[in-house]
Formats: C-alpha cells, sequence, structure tokens
C-alpha cells in the first residue's frame, strides 16, 4: 500500500461513536489500529454486522453514493484511523478508467442492497 501522507489520521478513544446510521457523510476511515464494531439498530437493539480491524476501510460507501450512513460505527478500543475526505476519494476515482468506476458504483449498490436485506 501506497503511504497515505496528505490524508488526517486521527485518534479515537474507545467507546466513542465515530458516526451513526443516518448521519449525512463527510468522510470515509481507514482504520490502522484498534477495533472498530459496526452495527444497525433494528426492533429495539444494535445487531453487530462486524468488526473491522487495522488495515481496512468503513464508511465509504456514503461516499461513493451520497446516502445516509447505513450502519453506526463505535471503536470498540482506542483506535487511530486515517480520515478519507470526499476530495481524497473523488481524486482517486477519477483517475480509474470506465470499467473500474463502474465496477465501483456496482459493487456499491449491491453492498447497499445486502444491507438492507440484512435489517429487514
Amino acid at each position: 500500500m501506497r503511504k497515505m501522507k496528505s490524508f488526517n489520521r486521527q485518534i479515537i478513544p474507545a467507546d466513542t461513536m465515530i458516526f451513526q446510521e443516518g448521519d449525512i457523510a463527510h468522510c470515509a476511515y481507514l482504520l490502522k489500529s484498534g477495533q472498530v464494531d459496526i452495527s444497525v439498530y433494528q426492533n429495539g437493539k444494535h445487531i453487530l454486522l462486524t468488526t473491522i480491524k487495522p488495515n481496512q476501510l468503513f464508511g465509504e460507501l456514503a461516499l461513493l453514493d451520497n446516502e445516509p450512513r447505513s450502519a453506526t460505527a463505535i471503536a470498540k478500543q482506542a483506535s487511530e484511523v486515517i480520515v478519507v475526505k470526499p476530495e481524497d476519494l473523488k481524486r482517486h476515482v477519477d483517475s480509474l478508467d470506465e470499467f473500474m468506476k463502474y465496477w465501483i458504483l456496482y459493487l456499491t449498490d449491491r453492498i447497499r442492497d445486502l444491507s438492507k436485506r440484512v435489517q429487514d
């Protein structure tokens, strides 16, 4: 993986909500250390979808399709993240060929669809 010098790093304390389901997305995150739980609220309780581990990206869907956050992210333990702003993502996506742009949009739609099915 290439170095990400121009990206902002942030330390998030344990048990901190990073974003909430339904929020407007202002950035995505690349987890460098720690763990982050991704959950949805359904029938009065939080349902854990996955736990993000180092070198995994989260919060990216809302940046790709401009939809509200589909889940809530909470730092399970103190975590270091690299903050990816929309303009950073756009710059990288714009540099892709048309096939790769289509593929990313297709995968985004599929993930959104699968997430909705889990919630129903």
